[in-house]
């Protein structure tokens, strides 16, 4: 009795710890947060199934602990096995990069922009503080910018908007639809697909977690329109979550099968392995990413995010 009961109160305890989206729990603090950390914590639980296996009182809680290890595993392993090598000629390039607050060396960002030369460039924490120190040192190089907030708000609530001139004409907008403000274009190369440059409220704590799930919803929203956007930034989300993977609709995550669908963006303090990735770019399902790159960008607590792709239709 006392073998079945403890097998039945931890592997409930790991199940909410490696599987808060699969229990419903993953829009709920303190388990948002926890989503995040599936890969961290589908390794603490094959330990601790290893731990519980070597006497034979605890092996029954070692099965319950490792058939949630094991479900764990199973939903993470796609992400690190490659089914394509991204490759051909791309007709759009689109790099976000969050600077931290506006701390990111500019100097390192307009080094990166010069030499990838994106179309569409996503900067969340970027006010019109940091544009200013950024746009000079992109002078010659045909980029146009646009802040999401007013002159004299803090850098860490504002999203810039770089948009190359071979882009052309294209209406830039935003909206109340995110607690940090956003931006989105339309027109030009784009035509009538919108491209959106976002930052979603980082759940740490309750009442963050419920903007959170606000600022989710509207992501699905606008992932569902026809025809399917582009969607950039730091979204303050993994594929772990299950209302970011629920706005997957007329969209996927770029980095779907190539294979580095668990390499950290955030914090750079870690090593890529062990870090979390919450910064994206969402293309059109029908899109081929051609291109998939995560790159350091000194002075940001983020590393970015280099897409090049091939939208639908062409060739």
């Amino acid at each position: 009795m006392r073998r079945s009961l403890l097998a039945t109160v931890l592997g409930a305890g790991a199940a909410a710890v490696v599987l808060p989206d699969r229990l419903g729990l993953d829009r709920r603090f303190p388990f948002t947060p926890l989503g995040a950390l599936r890969p961290h914590g589908t390794a603490a639980a094959a330990l601790a199934a290893g731990l519980l296996a070597v006497a034979r009182p605890t092996r029954p809680a070692a099965l319950a602990v490792g058939a949630v290890a094991s479900t764990g595993v199973a939903g993470l392993v796609g992400r690190v096995v490659p089914r394509c090598r991204p490759a051909g000629t791309a007709d759009l390039t689109v790099l976000a990069a969050n600077v931290w607050d506006g701390k990111a060396d500019a100097g390192a960002l307009a080094a990166l922009i010069a030499r990838e030369q994106p179309d569409l460039v996503s900067l969340p924490e970027s006010g019109r503080e940091y544009r200013d120190k950024l746009m000079p040192l992109l002078d010659g190089l045909g980029y146009r910018s646009w802040v999401s907030t007013e002159p004299g708000k803090p850098d860490g609530w504002s999203v810039t908007l770089l948009v190359a001139d071979r882009m052309g004409d294209v209406e830039v907008g935003s909206g109340p639809e995110l607690r940090r403000q956003h931006l989105w274009a339309r027109g030009g190369l784009l035509g009538a697909r919108r491209f959106h440059a976002v930052h979603p409220q980082a759940p740490m704590r309750r009442w963050q977690t419920r903007v959170w799930s606000r600022d989710m919803d509207s992501l699905a929203r606008w992932c569902a329109a026809l025809p399917a956007p582009i969607v950039a930034g730091d979204f303050n989300a993994t594929l772990d979550h299950a209302p970011l993977r629920s706005a997957l609709t007329g969209v996927r995550d770029a980095a779907e099968g190539t294979g580095r669908g668990l390499t950290g963006t955030w914090p750079t303090g870690l090593p890529r392995w062990a870090g979390i990735r919450i910064d994206h770019v969402l293309v059109p399902r029908g899109a081929r990413t051609t291109r998939y790159e995560v790159v350091d960008l000194p002075g940001s607590d983020h590393r970015a995010v280099l897409v090049a792709l091939q939208l639908p239709g062409a060739a």
